[in-house]
């Protein structure tokens, strides 16, 4: 029988602020909760929810209001909410004209490797070097070229995209060995919502939050 460790209440703390924005003129909400005592960045939207904490200790700033107050490049504050593998997603159209000219490379050399052979010698083993393996005639080329262009159905899921690849009869032998290795990325629609839309407002919010407090004040005396 598994055990589970039992928790114990340690702090109760009141120490975070909530923002609340909302898209002008059309759907669309956030809600940021920036806590300085823990760290803690927690943001709720119509367009995902994510959340990171940093040690307050090693911002290099006052708090992590006044962090996150100072950054105008996004990129650095998306990336350590969503993390690499949500920051950027398969690219399937991108990934398939790459696919699809590493088959016309194969299909070109092979053919001007045939286009050398004597009339009187040539058979179909001079399309192929191996002899375990389909000749790359035109027809076994447009037939791999079509079935590349099915896998666009697949780009929400890589795993099942790069299965359903395999299953391509002799995909690995002339386009790759190693789909995983081959596959082409863009930056993920919850990386732009973040960079574009929620974490402009919030970083102009907490840098207006910022500059009421006492230590700016100091900072501006100073």
């Amino acid at each position: 029988m598994t055990t589970y460790p039992k928790m114990r209440l340690a702090d109760v703390r009141a120490c975070a602020v909530t923002y609340t924005f909302r898209v002008e003129n059309d759907f669309g909400w956030a809600t940021c909760t920036v806590n300085d005592t823990t760290g803690e960045l927690l943001i709720t939207s119509d367009w995902g929810n994510w959340s990171h904490q940093w040690n307050p200790h090693h911002l290099g700033r006052p708090s992590l209001t006044h962090f996150i107050g100072d950054w105008s490049d996004y990129d650095y504050l998306a990336n350590k909410l969503l993390g690499r593998a949500d920051a950027y997603v398969l690219d399937a159209d991108a990934t398939i004209a790459k696919w699809r000219k590493h088959l016309a490379e194969r299909r070109l050399e092979a053919g001007r490797r045939y286009a050398r052979v004597p009339a009187s010698l040539r058979d179909n083993a001079y399309l192929a070097p191996l002899y375990d393996h389909r000749p790359l005639t035109a027809e076994h080329a447009r037939y791999i070229w079509d079935r590349l262009g099915s896998l666009v159905d697949d780009e929400q899921n890589e795993s099942i995209f790069i299965e359903h690849a395999y299953q391509i009869e002799d995909f690995g032998y002339w386009i790759c060995e190693r789909p995983w290795e081959e596959t082409e990325h863009r930056l993920s629609h919850q990386y732009e919502i973040l960079v574009k839309t929620i974490l402009p407002a919030l970083a102009e919010a907490c840098a207006l939050e910022a500059a009421t407090r006492p230590e700016a004040a100091v900072a501006k005396a100073s």
